[in-house]
């Protein structure tokens, strides 16, 4: 049966959103009160499940470039797994969805045996998907504020936490890893075009390489807007390098 819009969110739909947004992390809080006070406009471009929230009067605009993630999570049950997020903001409306990934979901009728979201995730703490330990980078701006960049090998993942607003900001693997492959200037398709190599060797980059890769994809993709420019610190000195500093002949 075709859907009737406006319509106000459904008990369900408005309790897994607000899960996803959590009312201790500042920079989602617009977001819930988007949940809270918005109605369902429309149904979205991608089909069941995919829904415009906006406020009253506004008409959904569904032929602008998707906006980007700002907060994921998945709810896990005997029959398959459920998929929960919201983007970020267009003007006056936000795009939620909310899908079966994997199996015959029926959303108003299943006993979940476990859920995990992106937006809870701290630093320090393991992958909130696959419990798996984390590579984790420390970057800062110029004016001081700190990102950590959290890596999973495991489930092939990678986000920012942003410690001033608690936003974990999912991060295209692809695009990410273009520009990782730019800045080690490697050109060989082999290598360059297997984004699945980030995982796969990811012990072989640095710190500083990392975090040259993000300071350049948020310079062409903005995910976090900042006052200034990612800090990269310099490679480390190798053993060679750290000898002749501590004997007096390092330049």
């Amino acid at each position: 049966m075709d859907e009737r819009f406006p319509r106000t969110l459904t008990l369900y739909e408005r309790e897994l959103l607000l899960w996803i947004l959590p009312a201790e992390r500042p920079g989602y809080k617009q977001y819930r009160t988007f949940v809270e006070n918005w109605n369902v406009v429309s149904q979205g471009r991608r089909g069941e499940g995919n829904y415009i929230l906006a406020a009253p009067d506004e008409q959904p605009d569904n032929e602008s470039p998707l906006p980007q993630i700002i907060a994921h999570g998945s709810i896990i049950t005997p029959t398959g797994e459920l998929s929960v997020s919201i983007r970020e903001r267009l003007e006056n409306q936000v795009e939620f969805e909310i899908v079966g990934v994997q199996g015959n979901v029926d959303p108003a009728r299943f006993n979940e045996t476990r859920r995990w979201t992106l937006s809870s995730w701290l630093p320090g703490q393991t992958c909130p998907m696959c419990n798996a330990r984390l590579r984790e980078v420390s970057m800062s701006s110029e004016n001081g504020r700190a990102l950590v960049l959290a890596v999973c090998a495991t489930d092939k993942r990678l986000w920012v936490y942003d410690e001033l607003t608690g936003i974990n900001h999912p991060i295209p693997v692809t695009n990410f890893y273009n520009e990782l492959m730019l800045h080690k200037n490697i050109r060989d398709p082999k290598i360059a075009l297997d984004s699945k190599r980030l995982f796969s060797d990811l012990s072989q980059f640095s710190d500083a390489e990392l975090s040259h890769a993000f300071r350049t994809y948020n310079a062409l993709r903005t995910k976090i807007q900042l006052e200034g420019n990612i800090v990269v610190e310099d490679e480390k000195p190798n053993l060679v390098q750290r000898l002749k500093q501590l004997i007096g002949l390092g330049t």
